[in-house]
């Protein structure tokens, strides 16, 4: 079943309006989202989309970047925006009375940047690319996806690269903005204390005239790397390794059987990786797992910060671990913790509007159903040991899982997934 409470419109042209009202919430959340991410882009415009998220707050007609900033503080809202892989997002939480407003402001950035100041704020993601360049966990991360999603958009940064970000100009920004921010790919997303109706209304009124347009289609297609395996010279004090495979697109029916997967193996202080690697034999500070799905795709990935001297042993650990996931259910009493963590965690995120908002918006993306809280639950509760092994055989098998590694020298790390098939 779908929620109820979260209320849809479409307008003519294919400009829709979500709403979840909140009678209990003091505040507001507002997101205009755009269905364009990084592996919309094609391959000599990379981060054109994350350039184009930047360049929203330079200025419109009606205010400068400054004046941006201070209507914003003018009605003391919270304001920021993102780019993912499949979303531009454009997002503020304010108090109730300060919606039209907000709604103005937003509305106005999105339809009439005038793309003031490209040259700097150029230089500034270039900045912002060697700032991740120095943050080896980050590029290992990278790594990954680019071995995961070899020759695939999902495979790129979403930032982009040096030389495509500065061969963007002002024409193709231009176009880009039009042929993107158009009617079919733009959505707007209210949760908290408003009226729907009143809401929706604005709404039209503020975003009505956006362009119609053609969405992007979308399909991962990844080819095989010519090796499972990445390492990058970096003198480094630790030790940085990623390692993972494919997973599950974000609306699948197994998501939350995957959800209880990644718990068990590397989701808190209590997951198999962190007391295996970390509490009983002190080979790592820094051991998590975690999964990305998207709309028709997805990964789980593994990381790993050590020493060189015990770098081998803890990637050894973590792939014992996969094995014994593969082998063996999960106990009754771990499987009954994961249901509670995941319950808690799910549910307690709902009590802020910036979590309702963001849930919502980012179902719409991916194409997963909406569910009540209740429901959320119930799918979770009914996760089994069955479920959990199943997915851990289809995704854990080391000989179909890539690596990456950061260090101040080459190890043999793929040993490690070279173990015969179980």
């Amino acid at each position: 079943m779908g929620d109820p409470n979260i209320r849809s419109r479409e307008f003519p042209g294919g400009l829709r309006v979500f709403t979840e009202p909140l009678e209990e919430a003091t505040s507001v959340s507002l997101g205009v989202w755009i269905r364009a991410g990084s592996r919309d882009e094609r391959d000599e415009v990379a981060g054109i989309t994350h350039l184009m998220e930047h360049m929203l707050f330079k200025g419109t007609p009606r205010m400068d970047a400054l004046g941006i900033a201070q209507a914003f503080e003018s009605i003391g809202a919270q304001e920021n925006a993102a780019t993912g892989e499949e979303y531009t997002v454009l997002y503020a939480r304010f108090l109730p009375e300060h919606l039209e407003r907000a709604l103005d402001i937003m509305s106005d950035m999105v339809l009439h940047p005038t793309l003031a100041d490209l040259e700097r704020e150029r230089e500034v993601i270039v900045e912002e690319i060697r700032m991740y360049e120095d943050r080896p966990d980050q590029m290992a991360d990278e790594h990954l996806s680019s071995l995961i999603f070899h020759g695939d958009p999902l495979g790129r940064p979403i930032i982009g690269y040096v030389e495509t970000v500065r061969g963007v100009d002002h024409e193709r920004l231009r176009r880009f903005h039009a042929a993107t921010y158009t009617a079919p790919n733009v959505f707007v997303v209210g949760a908290g204390r408003l009226d729907p109706g009143r809401f929706e209304a604005l709404v039209e009124e503020r975003l009505g005239g956006l362009p119609a347009g053609e969405p992007f289609v979308r399909a991962a297609h990844p080819r095989p790397p010519e090796s499972r395996f990445l390492f990058k010279p970096k003198e480094t004090e630790q030790y940085h390794v990623s390692l993972g495979s494919r997973g599950l697109p974000a609306g699948s029916e197994d998501r939350f059987a995957m959800a209880a997967l990644n718990n068990v193996l590397g989701g808190g202080m209590s997951s198999r990786l962190f007391q295996e690697v970390r509490e009983k034999r002190g080979l790592a500070y820094a051991v998590y797992s975690y999964h990305q799905g998207y709309s028709d795709a997805g990964a789980l990935k593994i990381y790993v910060g050590s020493t060189t001297s015990n770098v081998e042993e803890a990637v050894r650990v973590i792939a014992d671990q996969l094995e014994r996931l593969r082998e063996e259910p999960v106990s009754e009493e771990e499987l009954e913790r994961t249901k509670q963590q995941l319950k808690s965690s799910t549910l307690l995120a709902l009590e802020s509007t910036a979590a309702r908002m963001n849930r919502i918006g980012r179902g719409i993306i991916t194409g997963t159903e909406l569910l009540t809280p209740e429901e959320m639950a119930h799918r979770i509760e009914a996760v089994t040991a069955e479920d959990i092994l199943r997915l851990a055989r289809e995704h854990l098998n080391l000989q179909n899982m890539y690596l990456s590694a950061i260090g101040p020298k080459e190890l043999d790390l793929g040993r490690y997934l070279e173990k015969a098939e179980l």
